[in-house]
């Protein structure tokens, strides 16, 4: 019986390694909070290259890498005259199923996660306040904004 009872426990240890490995948050928010805690951590540092690689693909195909990274230097660096900011990831939650706009394919178990930037620039001190959302593609969690209209985004 002790021989039943630590092979047992030997698969208990190596299912729930197995599973952390894959994403024990798989059905949270967690998951979707750390990939966008990930790509503002990116793009605060300007490494927009590697922040685009987290987008989803339907946001890929919205902005090609080469467009994304260029777009995203000028607004912030050349326009609004900041170098960095610092930002804040709120709390996930389920939105259940989700387009990114009104015409984009319908995506199952869609998280929103908001996000506030603070800037300091040129202009002086702002705050945007953005909504993503974060969806699991290919076992891997990967964001999305919306450019649909909100109410009818679903």
């Amino acid at each position: 019986m002790p021989k039943l009872a630590l092979l047992m426990l030997a698969v208990l240890i190596g299912w729930i390694l197995w599973r952390g490995a894959t994403g024990l948050t798989a059905g949270t928010g967690d998951g979707a909070e750390a990939v966008v805690r990930q790509f503002y951590t990116l793009e605060q540092s300007g490494d927009f290259g590697s922040s685009w690689e987290l987008f989803h693909s339907q946001m890929k195909d919205h902005f090609s890498k080469d467009s994304y990274i260029q777009k995203r230097a000028h607004v912030f660096m050349q326009d609004f005259g900041v170098h960095s900011f610092e930002f804040e990831v709120g709390n996930s939650h389920e939105v259940g199923d989700w387009r990114m706009t009104n015409e984009s394919e319908l995506l199952e178990r869609v998280y929103l996660v908001p996000v506030t930037m603070n800037y300091s620039g040129s202009f002086g001190n702002f705050e945007i306040v953005q909504n993503c959302y974060v969806t699991r593609e290919a076992e891997e969690w990967k964001l999305l904004w919306s450019y649909g209209k909100e109410e009818s985004s679903k």
